[in-house]
Parts: C-alpha cells; structure tokens; sequence
C-alpha cells in the first residue's frame, strides 16, 4: 500500500459516490473500472507530462485504494486518531517498570474489557470523516480538459467510415450480413453518444459502460492505425486524416464547452463521496486502540505504548467502583 494513501484519496480515486451501496464483491469492478479511468494511455493524446505523472502514479495506487476500502467493509479500517484529544500523557513509572508488568496489566484489562464497554465506562463516541468527498464540478472539469468528448467523437468518424465500408461490401455478399454489420454501426453511434454525455461513467449500469468503452475503443484504435500509417505520407493525407480531430474540436467549444457549464451549473456544489464513521473512545482512547494495546506483545511494544497501556489501567480498571 502506498504509504501517502490516504482513505480520502481512495474514495477519490475509486470514484466511490455511496460506500454504504457497495460491498467487497463490487470491489473487482470498481476497480477495474478505475484501472481504465486512470489509465495513462487515455490522456497520451494531450502530450502532457505532469498529466501522465498524475495518471500513472493514480493508476499505480488503485491496487491500495482497494485494500483501504476493504478494510473498511470488513470494520478492520482503524478510523480516528488513537487518542480524543491532544493531551500528552506523562508516567511516573519507568519504562522498564511498566514493560515488567505489562502482562499483568493487559491480563487486568482484559477481564475488565467486556464490562467497560457494557457499562460504557468513561466513554464517549466521536464522527470521525474519513473523506469529505469530491465535487461533481471539479469532475466536471476534468472530463472536458481530458478531451473524454472529442475522443468519443474521433471514434465515431472512424468507426463510421469502417463500418460504412463494411455495410457496402457485407451487403453486396449477402442482404443478412449487411443487416448485422449495420445493426454494429448502430450500436458504435449509440456508444460515441453516450461516452459524449457528462459523467456517463457515474450514472451508467457497468455492463452498459463496458460496452460503451469497447466500442469507443474500436473506433480509436481506426484512428490510431491510421495516424501511424499517415506520419510518413504525403501532407494532404495527413490533413484528411485529422480532419475528425479539427471537427471534434470545433465542438468541443462550440456545443460541449456550453453544455458543460449548464451541468456546473445545475451541479453546482454538490459533493458525492462523502465517508464517516462514528469511533468509540474510552478514557478518550480508541477502542481499536485498546485492542491493539490488549494483545501485544510487551516485549514488542515501544516507550509511549507501555505508558499508553499503564496510563488505561489507571483510568479504566476501578470499573467495579462506579
């Protein structure tokens, strides 16, 4: 796991809009999905290098952002600072005092545990936000500075001047294989449509967006073919094969910039992504804390772990009394 991941960026990265909707079994999707989000060869087109950097180490933490959100599903994510507030805790004890009878203390505790939380003995519970979400505008933005639209359209160019040819010579063959060939352009038009709409790849079903993408793909790897095939040709060849890139740009400004800034604006600031979760202190001590202090080894713990250990018996273990 990268060490700078933090369970914010995980949400962000995902794109996770409801946590409390999705389970470990969703997991292999969203991550797959992810994996073609941050993917650095989408945005190769903009020949940005701080983009490309952006995108690699993003797609290099997918893996991570995983591991943190499953921690999370199966309540092993350890929410919440281990202390409450930012009081400093001073011993008496020396170290090697308390390190001697640790045993006996985690051994104290740990018969008490179950009626300190029972009792809920000097116990307070704390929201903690895990992630304060991300902005749908923020989003917004970044689709359009990606080119995700101008992309969908270079593939329905391309797509369409294939499958045209397709059409032409499949029904020369055979009426039926023209209908099936037609029925392919239909669906590689519909797919360009929708990769053109905003944050398709929100509010889409999966299996829609996996197909959207394949047949976006299709029509991209034409253009790409023929990009490389064009670089060594005559320049009036070069002009026509970019013809679909200088009209995709046209609208762009023209009619998706517009369309763009009416989604801002009925988005406005709405946040999705939003994580919290309420933590349990006792003695202003995480509970997930305590547990961890309960079955070390004492051998094992360091210096401010011993006095954390020390400083809990001498909050919690006159439970009894009260």
């Amino acid at each position: 796991m990268e060490p700078d991941l933090t369970f914010d960026k995980a949400i962000e990265l995902l794109e996770i809009t409801d946590i409390s909707k999705i389970s470990i079994s969703d997991l292999t999707n969203i991550a797959k999905k992810a994996k073609k989000r941050w993917h650095p060869d989408r945005i190769a087109h903009l020949k940005d290098a701080e983009i490309t950097r952006e995108y690699t180490l993003n797609f290099q933490q997918i893996e991570g952002a995983c591991e943190l959100i499953t921690e999370y599903l199966n309540g092993t994510y350890k929410a919440g600072e281990a202390f409450s507030s930012k009081t400093e805790y001073y011993q008496e004890e020396p170290e090697e005092i308390i390190r001697k009878n640790a045993d006996n203390i985690q051994a104290t505790l740990k018969n008490l545990w179950e009626t300190i939380k029972n009792t809920k003995y000097r116990h307070t519970l704390k929201e903690v936000l895990l992630s304060d979400g991300y902005n749908l505008k923020d989003l917004l933005h970044e689709d359009f500075k990606e080119d995700i639209a101008m992309l969908s359209i270079v593939s329905f160019f391309y797509g369409a001047i294939l499958i045209g040819i397709l059409t032409a010579i499949g029904s020369a063959i055979s009426p039926g294989l023209g209908t099936l060939i037609s029925i392919f352009g239909i669906l590689q038009v519909l797919s360009c449509f929708l990769g053109l709409l905003p944050l398709s790849r929100f509010w889409l079903p999966q299996q829609l967006q996996e197909i959207m993408l394949w047949f976006i793909n299709f029509g991209l790897g034409i253009y790409n073919w023929a990009e490389r095939e064009s670089s060594t040709a005559s320049w009036w060849v070069q002009i026509l094969v970019a013809i679909p890139n200088l009209f995709a740009l046209a609208i762009k400004y023209i009619i998706l910039f517009p369309l763009t800034e009416i989604a801002k604006a009925i988005v406005q600031d709405k946040i999705v992504g939003i994580v919290k979760e309420n933590v349990n202190y006792y003695a202003d001590v995480a509970e997930w804390y305590i547990n961890d202090l309960l079955n070390k080894n004492p051998n094992q713990m360091s210096r401010d772990e011993l006095f954390h250990l020390s400083y809990l018996y001498s909050e919690l273990s006159d439970v009894n009394a009260h």
